[in-house]
């Protein structure tokens, strides 16, 4: 390691961290909305897509944080 003074050092950013735990949690709460949207009387079609829609974006945000989970500083 060097004392250059223009280093760049990659920083962990918690925010993409919060990002990917929030996306994590609603897609694993998305998997039990179908039997639930179902017994609120929503038809087995639609309940599908709406789950499928919801893994869909937070799938999306996942590889957003991902690709955004460091920060170069120097």
């Amino acid at each position: 390691m060097s004392d250059d003074a223009n280093e760049t050092v990659a920083v962990l950013n918690t925010g993409s961290v919060v990002g990917i735990v929030v996306c994590f949690v609603l897609a694993a709460a998305a998997l039990f909305a179908l039997p639930t949207l179902q017994r609120y009387g929503v038809g087995f079609t639609v309940a599908f897509w709406s789950v499928s829609a919801v893994e869909l974006l937070t799938a999306l945000g996942i590889i957003y944080f991902i690709l955004n989970l460091h920060e170069e500083r120097g």
